[in-house]
C-alpha cells in the first residue's frame, strides 16, 4: 500500500479522493501529528497523513516523525511519499 505524507502545499487529493476511514493514532512513540486517513485514489488504496496536523499547527521541529512511520508500517504501508 501506498502513504503519501503531505508537508504545508498538499492539503487535498480532490475528488478521486474516496475516505473510508479516519482515526488518530495511538503508538509506541506518542500519537501521529494528524489523524491518518485510509481511501481509495483512482480505486487503488492510498494512506494520507497530514505532517503537521490539522490547520498546520505541528511546526516541523514538533512532528512526531516516529510515530508517524511506526503507524504507518502497521497499516500495512509499504511505499511512502513525502
Amino acid at each position: 500500500m501506498l502513504a503519501i505524507i503531505r508537508g504545508s502545499g498538499l492539503y487535498s487529493l480532490g475528488e478521486n479522493f474516496h475516505l473510508q476511514q479516519q482515526a488518530p493514532r495511538k503508538t509506541p512513540f506518542g500519537d501521529t501529528s494528524a489523524d491518518i486517513l485510509q481511501g481509495r485514489w483512482h480505486d487503488n488504496p492510498l494512506v494520507f497523513l497530514p505532517r503537521h496536523g490539522p490547520g498546520h499547527r505541528v511546526p516541523p521541529h514538533r512532528v512526531n516523525y516516529r510515530a508517524n512511520i511506526w503507524a504507518l508500517k502497521q497499516l500495512g504501508v509499504a511505499q511512502i511519499i513525502a
